[in-house]
């Protein structure tokens, strides 16, 4: 198997693992001239298949001339890979319906292979990718990564779609998120992880936090991530008097988000849908708090009440409702039967269906049946 990946990481790895991953994927060159040559090797050594490409591309931007810088862009990076990847290319599989699929399809048109797609729940909000049908039409397998994405492919595509979709949850190696003896520094800790863009609702969460504390609580708030919405909520949690109570963390590393997941008391995510339709699928971060025994309150949207259930794995509350979700997290605090039922079932829930391994063996074994 080799990973493949169309831009290199923005940002540099924060832990070994990463950096391993990273070393063995084959990145698209950071440079035009490289991809030009190897669109006119791989129109030589491949000239039929780079037809079909080709003709695909002007055949769509002919029809739906909005799509054209996508469909050549894809063509570009295709020509390269197709090219990069020498004689032997079995199966290709692209793990999001957007770019990367695009580029699967083209590349699977010029070496004549055959490929599968996955729809994250994301790659239907706020809109669908480009060519989304073509793409589906022409896929072996169609996979996606909740319930709630696949009712809508079904929906919306049911009849390139019917025959060929599976439901497969992403998850995560279990075994690496062992929860140990609470590490409690007295004050109740409560933590998030996100980018801070709209979707992810921190200006809800901090007016949570500011009606909490007005009720008596007494907590800490660590929010972990960056992005655009930092300066601003600086200055609300500043406006809100949460100056001592919140601590925006930035980027950290896996190691120390381990040691902070050690010593939380709740894990929230306060998601919404965003102004342009945005928002989230099933965060990872929720996967990893469960997985720790951390009592956990996130939005009610999208895929994620297929994680959490109400009073069993965590608790949802009503997207950007800041009485409701103040409300849920005080439950999570201080309801010690609450806790403590949810830390035992939130975690054997992430262990019975997103369990990383036993969900890339099923993906194993369907791609099997198609390379056969």
């Amino acid at each position: 198997m080799l990973l493949v990946a169309l831009r290199h990481p923005q940002q540099p790895a924060t832990d070994d693992e990463v950096d391993q991953v990273a070393a063995a994927t084959l990145y698209a060159p950071q440079g035009s001239l490289r991809l030009i040559v190897a669109q006119l090797v791989a129109a030589f050594t491949r000239p039929a298949g780079y037809l079909c490409a080709l003709r695909i591309v002007i055949s769509r931007s002919l029809r739906v001339p909005a799509e054209t810088g996508h469909l050549l862009g894809s063509l570009l990076l295709a020509g390269y890979f197709a090219v990069k990847l020498g004689r032997s290319l079995g199966h290709i599989y692209a793990h999001c319906a957007a770019r990367p699929a695009t580029v699967a399809w083209l590349l699977a048109e010029i070496r004549g292979s055959g490929y599968s797609l996955s729809c994250r729940t994301r790659d239907l909000l706020p809109s669908e990718p480009v060519a989304l049908t073509a793409k589906i039409a022409e896929a072996e397998i169609v996979t996606v990564g909740s319930d709630y994405a696949g009712q809508r492919l079904l929906r919306d595509h049911r009849l390139v779609t019917e025959n060929k979709l599976h439901l497969i949850y992403d998850g995560l190696d279990v075994s690496q998120y062992m929860p140990g003896v609470r590490q409690s520094s007295g004050i109740p800790l409560l933590v998030s992880v996100g980018r801070l863009v709209e979707r992810k609702g921190y200006p809800f969460l901090l007016r949570a936090a500011s009606l909490l504390r007005s009720r008596g609580a007494q907590f800490r708030l660590v929010i972990v991530g960056d992005g655009p919405q930092r300066r601003d909520l600086l200055r609300l949690a500043a406006g809100l008097g949460l100056q001592q109570t919140v601590e925006f963390r930035g980027v950290i590393s896996r190691r120390d988000l381990m040691d902070l997941y050690h010593q939380a008391d709740v894990f929230v995510l306060a998601s919404v849908v965003a102004t342009d339709g945005d928002r989230d699928g099933l965060p990872d971060v929720l996967l990893e708090a469960l997985a720790m025994r951390i009592p956990t309150v996130a939005s009610d949207i999208s895929a994620i009440p297929e994680l959490i259930e109400p009073h069993k794995t965590g608790l949802l509350a009503t997207p950007g409702d800041v009485r409701d979700l103040a409300d849920k997290l005080e439950i999570a605090l201080y309801d010690e039967g609450f806790r403590e039922r949810v830390s035992l079932l939130g975690r054997e829930k992430v262990n019975k269906y997103f369990d990383v391994r036993r969900n890339t063996a099923a993906l194993a074994k369907l791609f099997s049946e198609v390379t056969i």
